[in-house]
C-alpha cells in the first residue's frame, strides 16, 4: 500500500510536469530565434532555373537559374499571433566557391499575412557563404503569419547562376 502510494504522488508530479513543459512550450517560440530551414523554401517560377529535377537537399535549397532570369522563393516562418519581431536573417550563397558568380539576391520583402510590413528593393547580396540581417527597423507585430520573399536574379555572363539557401531565421520577443 505504501508503494502504491508513493507510485501515484511520483505519477502525480510526472503528469503536472508533463502538462506544465506542454504549456511553456507554446511559449517558447515567442522569445527566441526561430530558424527555419533553406528546403522549405517555395519557388514561385519552376520553369526559370534549370536544375528542376533535384533542388531540395538535406543541407538547403540549391537552383541554378537560366541566365538573364529572376526568380521569387517564398519562406513561411512559424508564428504566434501577436508576437513581435524586428530582425530576420538569411544564410544564403551564390555561385560556386572560389569562382566569381553572375547571380544575386536582390529584394527582401517580410509579409505579415497577405500585408507587405517591410521591403529592401536595394539590395545586391552575392558571394559567401554569408548571412545578411533584415532590420526592418522598429518591432513589428504579427497578426497573421510572417512570411519572407527573397527575390534572385540571374546575369547573361558565362558564370555560375547557382542559389543557395541555408536557412531563414527570426528574432521573436
Amino acid at each position: 500500500m505504501k508503494k502504491r502510494t508513493q507510485f501515484i504522488r511520483i505519477s502525480a508530479f510526472a503528469g503536472v510536469s508533463l502538462i506544465i513543459s506542454l504549456v511553456m512550450a507554446g511559449v517558447c517560440l515567442a522569445g527566441g530565434i526561430i530558424t527555419v530551414h533553406g528546403n522549405s523554401g517555395s519557388i514561385e517560377y519552376m520553369d526559370r532555373f534549370s536544375n528542376t529535377d533535384r533542388y531540395k537537399f538535406g543541407w538547403g535549397l540549391d537552383i541554378e537559374q537560366k541566365p538573364g532570369s529572376f526568380n521569387w522563393i517564398h519562406y513561411s516562418i512559424p508564428t504566434i499571433p501577436f508576437t513581435k519581431t524586428r530582425f530576420l536573417l538569411v544564410h544564403y550563397e551564390t555561385g560556386i566557391p572560389g569562382e566569381t558568380a553572375d547571380s544575386k539576391i536582390i529584394n527582401l520583402h517580410v509579409y505579415d499575412g497577405k500585408d507587405v510590413i517591410y521591403s529592401n528593393d536595394s539590395v545586391s547580396l552575392t558571394g559567401g557563404p554569408a548571412y545578411t540581417i533584415i532590420d526592418m527597423g522598429s518591432d513589428k507585430t504579427i497578426n497573421w503569419g510572417l512570411g519572407l520573399s527573397i527575390c534572385s536574379i540571374a546575369g547573361v555572363e558565362s558564370m555560375s547562376h547557382r542559389l543557395r539557401i541555408y536557412a531563414v531565421w527570426a528574432e521573436w520577443h
